[in-house]
């Protein structure tokens, strides 16, 4: 008597396993590679914004201290300086603005101005401080002497707040329209504009290793120098700031 063989119809053959086992390791790889790009993507982006986080923050600084400053009690309490050629704007700004500090009140003096570095072969943001007791003793006089009140050169060491900034622009404005530097005081200004450019603190340190970049180098965009090294890298930074108004 003939033993009949029974077969298990549901049971996978060796060839449809291997088939499944090719088509999950494909699609593990698949999966592998677009976690790997996210990853280098949201990488790249983290690296982006640490790179740029100083300039962040000083401009959010210049925002502030700048936003602060009392135009209504005196317009030379927000002073523009150093002015481009035409009058379109202006390459250093100084306040006396409400700062928190060691003195007997909060009102002080700041300036933000540019500074060439020549050991880092590129300009950085300067910003200098006179405390409220400094600042208090000016202003008490008949007649307050902003010009050795806004004086950096004087009793005060300037602090670098962002290292590779340059083309620093300050504009006031009135309403919608940007006003010509100094055609009118501050106290009739709405708004004051800073923008300014930044690169990244490593592709600033490559800067600085090629022979061939001077300060003329950042000055002048239409170069070939510039379009080549420093423009791929650059970053703009613009805040427009509604100024203090009692009126």
């Amino acid at each position: 008597m003939r033993r009949r063989r029974l077969f298990n119809r549901n049971a996978f053959t060796l060839a449809e396993l291997l088939i499944a086992i090719g088509i999950t390791i494909a699609l593990v790889a698949l999966l592998g590679r677009v976690l790997v790009a996210t990853t280098t993507l949201y990488r790249g982006a983290d690296q982006r914004m640490d790179a740029f986080r100083d300039a962040k923050a000083a401009l959010q600084m210049m925002t502030n201290d700048l936003s602060r400053a009392n135009i209504n009690g005196n317009a030379q309490m927000l002073t523009l300086a150093n002015y481009a050629s035409g009058n379109t704007y202006a390459k250093e700004a100084y306040a006396v603005t409400s700062v928190k500090n060691k003195g007997k009140s909060d009102l002080c003096t700041v300036a933000y101005y540019l500074d060439w570095d020549a050991s880092a072969k590129a300009y950085s943001l300067r910003r200098f401080f006179k405390d409220s007791d400094t600042t208090v003793t000016s202003l008490a006089q008949t007649s307050p002497d902003f010009s050795t009140l806004y004086d950096r050169t004087k009793n005060t060491t300037p602090e670098t707040i962002a290292s590779y900034v340059w083309d620093l622009e300050i504009r006031p404005g009135q309403g919608a329209t940007a006003l010509p530097v100094g055609s009118a005081p501050s106290s009739q200004w709405n708004w004051v504009e800073i923008r300014f450019k930044a690169i990244s603190v490593k592709a600033g340190q490559k800067l600085a290793s090629i022979s061939t970049v001077q300060q003329s180098t950042w000055d002048d965009p239409s170069t070939v120098e510039y379009r080549t090294l420093i423009l791929p890298n650059e970053q703009q930074f613009v805040s427009r700031v509604s100024l203090f108004q009692t009126q």
